[in-house]
């Protein structure tokens, strides 16, 4: 009975950590995927993912790079430095990653800033502190091939079938308890009866001996009794 609930509670615990991660790992895909469809970045808690997309902060910035961006909380913090993620329309509405070159400071009643490409010549166009997406973090290194898999259709049927073919066992479980079905379960309750029954038996049996050999004391305690009497005789 004691190793059947402790693998109850192990089975349990599994199921809860299998499906935890089944949940987050779909919750991602889902955002993932509907950023992409609305054109929009994705983020998660203030944090999104870039990947570089042109040689204008080599060396700092390789094309292909992946970096971590936080949502900007306060844009006077931004200072001369700071690598920053901003949509710009000097390149059509595009999201562009440079460094800041001049603070944020007021002009005409709006917060400005200004950036440049490490490897560009001339700097960008001044930018409101509006259009700022985020700013570097850091750059995380060997995330290209799965952020490439992230914005593949064929990446996310993948990534869906591998999740469906690792908990494919527990998907069969729930569909069986839905429908009645679950074997497993009608199983667990034969061998809890047989274990059940078992122990009956044997518990029995014990009792039986234990009256025999009651008898057997008493049988030989009346005989020493009267052997004490005929000698006495």
């Amino acid at each position: 009975m004691k190793k059947n609930k402790v693998f109850r509670i192990i089975n349990l615990i599994k199921n809860i950590i299998c499906w935890t991660l089944v949940v987050v790992l779909v919750f991602t895909l889902v955002l993932f995927f509907t950023s992409r469809i609305n054109g929009s970045t994705p983020s998660v808690f203030g944090y999104s993912i870039f990947r570089v997309s042109s040689g204008s902060m080599e060396p700092e910035l390789m094309v292909g790079d992946i970096i971590l961006d936080k949502t900007v909380d306060n844009p006077e913090d931004l200072k001369v430095g700071d690598v920053i993620t901003f949509k710009s329309n000097d390149y059509g509405d595009m999201l562009v990653t440079h460094k800041i070159i001049k603070a944020p400071y007021e002009e005409n009643g709006k917060l400005m800033l200004q950036t440049k490409g490490i490897a560009n010549e001339i700097e960008d166009k001044p930018i409101s502190v509006n259009n700022v997406k985020g700013i570097m973090i850091c750059k995380v290194d060997y995330l290209d091939t799965i952020y490439n898999i992230f914005l593949s259709p064929w990446g996310l049927l993948i990534l869906i079938a591998l999740i469906v073919i690792i908990f494919f066992d527990e998907i069969i479980t729930i569909v069986k308890i839905l429908t009645n079905n679950d074997r497993s379960v009608k199983d667990a309750d034969d061998i809890n009866e047989i274990i059940d029954r078992l122990q009956a038996e044997k518990l029995k049996e014990q009792a039986e001996k234990l009256k025999e050999q009651a008898e057997q004391a008493e049988k030989e305690s009346k005989k020493d009794s009267e052997d004490s009497i005929g000698k006495d005789e």
